[in-house]
């Protein structure tokens, strides 16, 4: 309606690209790696392409280059040898760095419809796999004083000069984190189960989250690190979060899900965070929205934006902005202070100004109230937006449902300076 180019066509652009592209081989010690390239157009050769590539380190291009095609009729298929410059994949290997091969298929020359280097297709391939978070190992005493634990009106409160954290011990919600002097959570809303989301066609409506009144709040001084254990049950999902302290400000989350009915539209946490903290850096799929069933047209990176930014001009509003993927999410301030947010197991997240159920209510997103936070959604996995708007028995295919099984992920949440 708006006439711009939207996630859902960057989609099926990449669904319906017409040169397939496939990682035969990477030689590790030789940093070099073998593609192939098959020509899916009926009448038009590649000689008018040409092949374009990018490693990513960590998120980061640290190397790129082109390479022709040549002429491959259709219906054919050609193999070319990369040499990764600048690349150690050895080294990457041994360091627990990511490294990324992008892969550009670009027109040599301008068309009528389009301009020079125009991308007609792409791929992604992971040669070197992230590992998982560094264990914090022999704690520097010089980072912070020691925490205090103390428990007093219902409350279980951590601090010292770097961290400050209160649980409510009935149900074992946490209702305050600062961070390096910054607070982070908004009106004691801080992590905790959320199952509602709103796609129009989908209809889904239940805002309830299904948790027990109370559950478990336990804290425990191990050496210079406090540990907080928290459970709470659910009709929908039951949750198993630990939360890890340690002196220099830095906190750990170890989070475990435990879905209890089918059909489940999240299996992650909603935390309600400060406004101010806005500017959004994050290293995911990207850089438009994307989710489990909708992320062909997207690419693993390091982006930056904002909360406003992350807004989709759905003419009516729903659900938007996730990102599939997250490796790491640093939310800041306009003098670049905040928080960062590292993972480790698949997390999905969204940062917006309006509750799932505001987008449900709202008949368009110029006309509805921001909420005085952001509402940030770090799920194990979001049921994805295919739905059965097309006729009967099309619904979302069951490997992007939220299956009842056990989910789990870790988050290391520490200061940005």
């Amino acid at each position: 309606a708006t006439r711009e180019e939207s996630p859902k066509l960057k989609e099926v652009k990449a669904v319906y690209q017409y040169v397939k592209l496939q990682l035969l081989d990477t030689d590790k010690q030789q940093n070099t790696v073998k593609v192939r390239l098959e020509n899916k157009y009926d009448f038009i050769s590649m000689n008018r392409f040409d092949l374009c590539w990018e490693v990513l380190h960590n998120g980061k291009v640290t190397a790129s280059g082109s390479k022709e095609i040549g002429d491959v009729h259709p219906n054919q298929s050609v193999e070319l040898g990369l040499t990764l410059a600048e690349t150690d994949l050895v080294q990457a290997e041994s360091a627990g760095d990511e490294i990324l091969l992008n892969l550009f298929v670009r027109q040599k020359k301008a068309e009528t419809w389009s301009e020079v280097g125009h991308t007609v297709a792409q791929a992604q391939f992971e040669l070197q796999k992230r590992a998982p978070l560094p264990l914090m190992g022999k704690i520097d005493k010089k980072a912070g004083k020691k925490l205090m634990l103390k428990t007093e009106n219902g409350q279980i409160k951590v601090q010292n000069e770097n961290i400050r954290a209160i649980f409510d011990q009935k149900t074992g919600q946490m209702i305050s984190l600062n961070i390096d002097g910054n607070e982070v959570i908004y009106g004691g809303n801080g992590f905790i189960y959320d199952n509602h989301r709103w796609i129009e066609n989908d209809r889904f409506t239940k805002t309830e989250n299904g948790l027990d009144e109370s559950g478990t709040c336990v804290a425990t001084k191990e050496k210079q690190k406090v540990v907080v254990k928290t459970t709470r049950g659910g009709s929908l999902c039951a949750t198993d979060i630990t939360y890890t302290f340690y002196p220099d400000g830095t906190l750990d989350m170890d989070v475990k899900l435990q879905p209890q009915a089918a059909d489940l539209r999240r299996c992650g946490l909603v935390s309600f965070i400060n406004a101010k903290l806005d500017n959004v850096d994050y290293y995911a799929y990207g850089p438009w929205e994307n989710y489990n069933d909708r992320k062909d047209g997207c690419l693993v990176g390091r982006y930056t934006t904002t909360v406003e930014q992350m807004d989709e001009q759905y003419v009516k509003p729903q659900s938007m902005g996730n990102r599939e993927g997250l490796r790491e999410l640093k939310l800041t301030d306009l003098s670049g202070k905040g928080i960062c947010i590292r993972t480790e197991g698949t997390v999905s997240f969204s940062a917006l100004r309006y509750t799932d159920e505001d987008l449900m209510n709202g008949q368009h997103l110029w006309e509805m109230q921001k909420r005085p936070y952001i509402v940030l959604h770090l799920d194990a996995v979001a049921r994805g937006v295919g739905n059965a708007s097309c006729g009967h028995n099309v619904d979302t295919l069951p490997v992007y449902q939220v299956e009842q099984m056990p989910y789990s992920y870790k988050l290391r949440i520490s200061a940005c300076r």
